[in-house]
Order: structure tokens, then C-alpha cells, then sequence
């Protein structure tokens, strides 16, 4: 869930995910051009879903391993 004071970056999302990564030597999950498999939208995009807004900001990028995507709930890692 998104506040209205999160940043959404496509680019500077997928760079601060790799940045997590490198940093704290965790696993690679996330679409390498931020596009789900499954439901092809952008993650790193906020879009309005059933009510609510989903994507990954660029600071949740930095802070949390991106595991699966926002909207469809697919899980990367499974």
C-alpha cells in the first residue's frame, strides 16, 4: 500500500533494489525491467487495484526485497 508521499521511479526502483541486493548479498528475484510475468504490469509503478493503490516505491526498493509483485500478488521466489 502507497502513501501519497512515496516516490514511483521505474528506474530509480530497479537501481535501488540492485543497490539492496549487492549491499546485503540477497537473491535476485524481481523482473529484471520491473514487468511482472504474470500480469505484466509495471511493479514499480503505483496503480489504483480493487480500491487501493499498489507498486514498490523507490524507497521500499531500497529498504525490502522485492519477492513478488504488488498488484497480482505472484510470488517470485516460489
Amino acid at each position: 500500500m502507497s502513501t501519497t508521499t512515496e516516490t514511483f521511479d521505474v528506474q530509480k526502483a530497479i537501481a535501488a533494489q540492485k543497490q539492496l541486493q549487492a549491499d546485503k548479498g540477497y537473491p535476485d528475484f524481481a523482473p529484471a525491467n520491473g514487468v511482472c510475468w504474470k500480469c505484466r504490469h509495471q511493479i514499480y509503478e503505483e496503480m489504483e487495484h480493487k480500491g487501493y493503490k499498489t507498486g514498490i516505491s523507490v524507497g521500499s526498493a531500497a529498504t525490502s526485497l522485492v519477492t513478488g509483485c504488488p498488484h497480482c500478488n505472484y510470488s517470485y521466489c516460489e
